[in-house]
């Protein structure tokens, strides 16, 4: 099996033109390795030319770009190391068989199909260097008898004409558009109760529960990207709890990082309800009990020793919970952005249903976008157009059932959700009596104890 060793601190000053301080020492520079520790020629070659060539690094894209690159491209030499083949020996066969390899790591359709078009231009690299092993074409009616055959296939994002190779492993596959899919109240009802019936923790006591109960509302309520979600602070949830005292004061979450973009660096503030922020207080609540000497800020910790988890970790996890558990089928879709997606969407929402309520004027979108980006803090409109769309239509579509749009907490939308199931399936014969009256006690359980933390 092959891997990935990072340069932490190369001296990349010839090639670096960046003039910001913080991204000319932190650039990293990922190099492969394979089996046995000999360093892989073509691979590095193939992450040299996409790092911007061997005269430039860290403009486009971004050395952190080439990092998750040289990750991903490391899947496919290890399947090779695995298979006993070198890179001028694939073959269509071989890239089908990567495939299955993908589907068995319980990813999802579009992680697939990203790690595949990456292996393509490989590939197709290697080919340009090595054009005597006649490895690949994307001529239909080549004479020579290549390895692999792919497809050059277009498309068109804005203004741009974007081209992409196009293999036939890839058939069948689903494509989800991550720029427009966000976490509907049904599959977070869903999400939230993973926790409960995954392999990944097959006995869970109350501090994991309330670990992932605190990790889905701080994803859902602030709209962060994980590596922000990350850097949160315990003292910032527990300064925005000192107003569950004022029931006329709603909680105000501040300090939160932005680490990309134009407003990368600052920090931007999102205003919240009294049952979220209880959800967080009993974590940390139960946190420093179990750990009363930890002396960091993280709200997110190691359920062993106490240490903060790191943001890798954090990125990760969600999946494997989710791979483990009974609604993997429903939510393999879903990934930690698509609570990104779904906090600027409704928050979108939010704010055309209180301008139309105020009478309509011609530029009721734009001044909605306007509103939205001032939270979360997107460098113009224009980026925002998609979420303003999508609000509209799920305004339009909007249903009593999902209530998407509704200014009550998820956390008690989802948990009354769930009660009513509960007794519809009781109903129904579908639970016993036991089974029944067990989900309603933990159900209920958990809306007494954001009741108890507020009153303490």
């Amino acid at each position: 099996m092959s891997k990935v060793a990072i340069a932490k601190a190369p001296d990349l000053s010839f090639l670096v033109t960046s003039k910001r301080q913080a991204e000319r020492v932190s650039c990293h520079l990922p190099l492969i390795l394979m089996k046995g520790g000999q360093f892989d020629w073509n691979a590095n070659a193939f992450l040299t030319k996409i790092g911007g060539g061997p005269r430039v690094y860290n403009t486009k894209p971004l050395a952190s770009t080439v990092v998750k690159k040289a990750y991903s491209l490391n899947i496919f030499c290890s399947h090779l190391a695995d298979a006993n083949l070198n890179i001028q020996e694939v073959n269509d066969s071989v890239l089908y068989e990567f495939v299955d390899c993908l589907k068995d790591r319980g990813v999802t359709d579009s992680t697939i199909i990203s790690h595949v078009r990456l292996t393509l231009q490989y590939i197709t690299f290697v080919s340009n260097c090595h054009p005597e092993a006649t490895l690949v074409t994307n001529d239909k009616n080549a004479t020579e008898d290549y390895k692999v055959h792919i497809e050059e296939k277009k498309f068109r994002k804005g203004n741009r004409e974007i081209t992409y190779l196009y293999h036939h492993c890839l058939e069948g596959l689903i494509h989800v558009d991550p720029g427009i899919e966000y976490i509907r109240d049904y599959e977070l009802e869903k999400w939230i109760d993973a926790i409960n019936c995954t392999a990944y923790h097959p006995d869970v006591d109350e501090f994991l529960l309330s670990r992932w109960q605190a990790f889905t509302t701080l994803l859902e309520i602030t709209g962060s990207r994980i590596t922000e979600v990350h850097q949160i602070s315990r003292s910032s949830i527990i300064s925005a709890g000192a107003s569950l005292l004022d029931s006329r004061k709603n909680p105000v979450i501040r300090s939160i990082p932005i680490l990309k973009g134009k407003y990368k660096g600052k920090t931007r503030e999102v205003r919240t309800t009294h049952d979220d922020i209880q959800v967080l207080l009993w974590h940390i609540d139960l946190m420093e009990r179990k750990f009363p000497s930890i002396t960091h800020d993280s709200i997110f910790v190691d359920s062993r020793n106490g240490a903060a988890l790191k943001a890798s970790y954090l990125k990760n996890y969600a999946k494997k919970v989710i791979n483990g558990s009974k609604y993997f089928p429903d939510l393999r879709h879903v990934t930690n952005h698509s609570f990104r997606h779904r906090f600027i969407t409704l928050t979108v929402a939010k704010e055309l249903k209180r301008l139309s309520a105020t009478g309509s004027f011609q530029n009721i979108l734009t001044v909605a976008a306007t509103a939205c980006r001032k939270i979360t803090m997107h460098a113009s409109n224009e980026t925002l157009s998609r979420y303003v769309h999508l609000a509209s239509e799920m305004i339009h579509l909007e249903s009593s059932e999902q209530g998407e749009g509704s200014n009550e907490s998820t956390q008690v939308k989802v948990r009354l959700q769930k009660i009513f199931k509960i007794a519809d399936r009781y109903d129904s014969k579908e639970m016993s009596d036991k089974e029944a009256l067990d989900s309603l006690l933990a159900t209920i359980s958990e809306l007494y104890k954001f009741i108890s933390l507020k009153s303490r």
